[in-house]
């Protein structure tokens, strides 16, 4: 893409890194949709217990939260940009549009933690009555 040569070059021999860092943004984010989904509470019939991606959800979405919205947002208000001002033009706009909805990852995998944990509650004491 055009305006984008530099921050290419600058990233020459990091595919490793780039294919990892795909890898496991997928991986999380297939699994908060597990938080949403009835096959999201058990693997291979067995129930997963609760408290395990409770957990796990609450400290990934914590985690999110603060590297792409508060970490992340502070240092664009103070100048600072993860593509160290390499990306210029239309390809910015095209990198800022793409980019713009993690901000909202670690929010809402954190409300999808809660729903989780509500409805799965909700099940819980149904079934104890």
């Amino acid at each position: 893409m055009p305006g984008t040569d530099a921050l290419r070059v600058s990233l020459a021999g990091e595919h490793t890194y780039v294919w990892t860092l795909s890898a496991l943004q997928l991986t999380t984010g297939f699994l908060t949709i597990g938080l949403v989904r009835p096959w999201g509470e058990q693997i291979r019939g067995i129930r997963v217990p609760r408290a395990l991606p409770i957990g796990v959800g609450t400290a990934g979405g914590l985690a999110v939260t603060y590297l792409f919205t508060i970490d992340l947002v502070w240092k664009l208000a103070h100048g600072q940009r993860p593509d160290e001002g390499l990306v210029q033009g239309g390809a910015l706009v095209v990198l800022l549009a793409c980019y713009a909805p993690i901000v909202l990852w670690g929010p809402l995998e954190l409300v999808s933690v809660a729903g989780y944990a509500l409805r799965t509650r909700r099940r819980r004491r149904a079934l104890a009555v």
